[in-house]
């Protein structure tokens, strides 16, 4: 076993063996740039600059069980020499870029090593999220208005995984987006709101998936989170919120495009 050769790699270290390093990991990581096998189309060994007219040729992976896709990836150079024997093509690039150019497969963080993981989809929509507003929010709220809606401040990674493994059992649900709502009639505060479109009648199902999340799972800067129907018709603007303003943390997979 190597030792880290980097701060991203002791950040997994430390997250292997203490749970709560693992936010910090996942922070850094959506900072670094990982490693990953494949070539720049047109271009031979060197160093290039990412633009968005580049091609890119990612080696992928079969799964053993149904032979899906599956990317590998790493958390350095050196990690990926030692997993990967063969002298073979390397990129380097930023996390975020990797995450967007792949989104819909599979992925697979240091394999053949003592710290490997993988991320599924959902994991890397909800990751994503979690850096798309760097930790600022985009509005304050007013009292004065009658309603008030935003972006996170921070992505509350738990919760959606707990959200994300609710909705995979209901196929009514489509997609699932997160953002803080405020209504000074109603609340004394600004809470969490869980938009929800799909087909049918998703009331029910809403009811039966409150049930499910604890408030162990709930790690977000909210104590109270409320659902809410997305409608292509909404009168009160929220549904347009947020299909336009933000990312959907959950999609079917039905509804992925791969």
């Amino acid at each position: 076993m190597l030792l880290p050769s980097n701060p991203l790699e002791k950040a997994l270290f430390n997250s292997a063996s203490d749970e709560s390093q693992t936010t910090k990991f996942y922070d850094l990581l959506m900072k670094s740039s990982i490693f990953l096998l494949g070539t720049v189309k047109g271009k031979k060994n060197g160093t290039f600059n990412i633009n968005n007219d580049q091609e890119f040729d990612i080696h992928h992976w079969e799964k053993n069980d149904d032979k899906s896709p599956i990317i590998p990836f790493f958390t350095s150079l050196q990690t990926l020499q030692q997993a990967i024997p063969d002298d073979s093509p390397y990129l380097e690039m930023p996390t975020t870029v990797f995450f967007e150019m792949t989104l819909g497969v599979s992925l697979v963080l240091n394999p053949n090593t003592d710290y490997g993981l993988e991320f599924d989809p959902d994991d890397v929509s909800i990751l994503l999220n979690s850096d798309l507003d760097d930790g600022e929010e985009e509005f304050d709220f007013d009292p004065e208005e009658e309603m008030s809606i935003g972006k996170l401040k921070s992505f509350p990674q738990g919760l959606c995984k707990a959200m994300t493994n609710a909705f995979s059992h209901y196929p009514e649900i489509e997609t699932a987006y997160l953002a803080s709502i405020y209504v000074p009639s109603e609340d004394r505060e600004p809470h969490l709101l869980v938009g929800i479109q799909g087909k049918g009648e998703l009331d029910n199902i809403i009811e039966k998936i409150s049930n499910t999340i604890t408030p162990e799972d709930n790690d977000s800067d909210y104590e109270i989170f409320d659902f809410y129907v997305v409608t292509e018709d909404d009168p009160e603007g929220i549904s347009q919120f947020l299909i336009e303003e933000n990312t959907a943390f959950y999609q079917a997979s039905s509804t992925k495009v791969h």
